[in-house]
């Protein structure tokens, strides 16, 4: 049934419009698939093992909303075969189905908008996937599967930085292994741990070498590696908490499934029988937390690193309570949580359109009116053409399928206090003013730039003398509420009253200049 509930809710909301991280995983992976690497048009911090995630889906299902969803779809149903499986090795029959069904709607909650196709989602897998292999690395011996269990969790680091502390949690199961092995055993898991770690380095240095035979290894190793540690560590106590408090607020009864995670950990740690399953699932908690707190950044997403281990939390917490009161009534118990937890989320689930979706997670944000700029933009220009997008919205660049004028598709680091930020805005402008892109769109919502009021601010008196001097208005879009937008395009943007704050101008270059 949590299979079937998975499927159909994410069939029917497989055009759901993209958000900003998609936005740009789908634009740097429609690159990919035109040959050109990553780094060379689109600047990041994030490693490139999304992005080829991207490229592949697209390869394969289509480069449409509808196409990347249905290869998270994918996504999704290995991930919950895997975890299955490895629960079924650490847990009982019981417990195993348990956790799959967990997981199966806590990863299609709103409350960590487990709908979208976030780099999360593939780091989950990949780990998953890495540790799976290394549960029958550790029954059966065989050295192979222990290097191909590295590859996988060096692949969840690939995906994204924090992926890391999945490979070190396998890590710490093998030192375990080693530390207990007698001493005639020792050797060989020394050896396992060896070829472990290796299967874990060779993605990356298979992309560095990748990123030195394309020439834009200077810009991978300066965002992932140089910039990357400063992006995190610029972040003030009141975003924090602001994080946080979003967290909290849209939750969607999440929180009641954390305190019976809670209570099951409590469970784990007084069963004097389940002695390797309380090893196991302690330490994966713990580095599940460390997944999440690297960055101190705590959006909704990030949270889906800790899926696996509640889920495992949540079988143990009912399988306690079956030991004490029976299982008919654990049984119905967790039933009626669950039936609890589509109840809250059957708006979301079963009831609004794609577009109110978008528009219920994200308020206020321009991304359903992205689809139809990037649409009008792909319409009104040559396949060749740049184009130029003001604004933290790289799903624009993959809609029209138009490159980028400059690599800076975030507006964030521009607007950090950053020694770094005034270099950037000045390459973003000297790359816009070099390209002459024939359209360029300023996004003004909030959240495009997060802006702060230290920010330096002189891109923004350059970007309005450029627009002046060498731009004509060609459309305009007005969010006039939490379900709808007005466009205006051509003479009627022009002639537009402004009695509304404009959300996205779209501006088109004048005749020869």
């Amino acid at each position: 049934m949590a299979v079937l509930l998975s499927l159909s809710v994410r069939l029917r909301l497989l055009s759901i419009p993209l958000e900003r991280d998609e936005g740009e995983y789908a634009y740097a992976g429609q690159l990919m698939l035109e040959g050109i690497p990553p780094y060379k048009l689109a600047f990041n911090i994030k490693l490139p093992g999304t992005y080829a995630a991207y490229a592949a889906m697209m390869g394969l299902f289509g480069q449409t909303t509808a196409g990347i969803h249905l290869g998270f779809l994918a996504v999704n149903l290995a991930t919950l075969a895997l975890l299955f499986l490895i629960a079924r090795r650490l847990l009982d029959a019981a417990q195993a189905a348990i956790a799959g069904v967990c997981y199966a709607l806590f990863s299609l909650s709103p409350g960590v908008l487990g709908l979208q196709g976030h780099a999360t989602h593939m780091v989950v897998l990949m780990a998953l996937g890495g540790w799976w292999l290394l549960l029958r690395t550790r029954a059966s011996g065989r050295v192979w599967t222990c290097a191909w269990s590295g590859l996988l969790f060096g692949l969840s680091f690939l995906c994204k930085q924090p992926g890391i502390f999945f490979a070190m949690f396998g890590g710490a199961l093998l030192l375990r292994d080693v530390a207990q092995a007698p001493a005639s055993e020792r050797a060989r898991r020394l050896r396992h741990l060896g070829i472990f770690c290796a299967g874990v380095a060779i993605p990356f240095l298979a992309t560095c070498l990748w990123m030195w035979r394309a020439g834009t290894f200077h810009r991978f190793w300066f965002w992932t590696m140089v910039y990357a540690p400063f992006h995190a560590g610029n972040l003030n106590e009141e975003a924090v908490w602001w994080q946080l408090n979003e967290v909290s607020r849209r939750a969607a009864a999440l929180e009641w499934w954390g305190l019976a995670a809670a209570a099951g950990l409590v469970c784990l740690m007084l069963d004097k029988m389940q002695r390797e399953a309380k090893f196991v699932i302690v330490c994966l908690l713990g580095f599940s937390l460390m997944a999440l707190l690297a960055s101190f950044y705590f959006f909704r997403h990030y949270f889906i690193v800790l899926l696996p281990v509640t889920s495992l939390l949540v079988a143990v917490a009912v399988r306690a309570t079956a030991r004490g009161a029976g299982w008919k009534l654990a049984a119905c118990a967790f039933a009626l949580a669950c039936a609890g937890f589509i109840f809250v989320n059957r708006a979301v689930w079963f009831q609004l359109t794609p577009d109110a979706v978008c528009r219920s997670l994200y308020p206020g944000e321009p991304f359903p009116e992205a689809a139809s700029i990037g649409r009008y933009i792909r319409e009104n220009s040559a396949p060749q053409d740049p184009m130029a997008v003001l604004g933290s919205e790289p799903e624009i660049y993959f809609y029209a399928h138009r490159h980028s004028a400059s690599g800076y598709m975030y507006m964030y680091d521009l607007m950090k206090l950053s020694p770094y930020a005034p270099a950037m805005q000045a390459e973003m402008e000297h790359d816009i003013e070099k390209a002459k892109p024939p359209y360029l769109v300023m996004v003004y919502a909030p959240t495009s730039w997060a802006r702060t009021i230290n920010s330096d601010a002189a891109l923004f008196g350059w970007s309005n003398a450029y627009a002046r001097q060498y731009y004509d208005l060609a459309g305009e879009v007005v969010l006039t509420g939490s379900d709808r937008a007005d466009y205006f395009w051509g003479p009627a943007a022009v002639a537009r009253k402004k009695d509304a704050p404009v959300d996205v101008s779209i501006l088109k270059r004048k005749t020869g200049l």
